[in-house]
């Protein structure tokens, strides 16, 4: 009769000192997890932001040679992947600070910066478009230095 009222007499291993144990596991291994992110597919990020700030100019260019309205969101638009981007090499940087190719997408990242600001420009005062030609073709060309950087690093 008394074992079922009263289960908890066997002497039982201490739980919370096994849960603890276990936490400190789960939260370590998370923790790696997360933060091996950025680590393990920095090239596939980078790789992405180019092609992506690449696609961005190529809207940006086709809306102002085909005289198009750009309005506010739009530039909101194009504004969100550079903040991305800056965000990726700011995290990324404390982990490899001394990387060419990230010294190289930050240049990268400036040159879109400008495109982006002549673009709000353009937008409001109609000009010539030449600055903003320049611009875009000076993207596309330092693009591959940013590929070639991260190839280096690669071997």
């Amino acid at each position: 009769m008394l074992g079922c009222r009263f289960r908890d007499r066997q002497a039982r291993p201490r739980l919370l000192k096994q849960t603890g144990r276990r936490v400190a596991l789960c939260s370590l291994v998370l923790l790696c997890s997360l933060g091996g992110c950025y680590w393990l597919k920095y090239e596939k990020l980078m790789h992405t932001h180019v092609e992506l700030l690449l696609a961005m100019t190529d809207k940006m260019s086709r809306l102002l040679e085909e005289n198009e309205t750009i309005t506010t969101t739009m530039m909101t638009e194009f504004l969100y992947p550079l903040e991305r981007a800056r965000d990726f090499t700011r995290i990324v940087a404390q982990r490899y600070p001394d990387r060419q190719s990230l010294s190289i997408f930050g240049q990268f990242l400036d040159i879109y910066e400008r495109i982006v600001n002549e673009t709000d420009r353009l937008r409001i005062v109609s000009g010539d478009l030449s600055t903003f030609r320049t611009q875009v073709q000076t993207l596309q060309q330092f693009a591959p230095h940013v590929e070639a950087a991260l190839r280096k690093e690669q071997h």
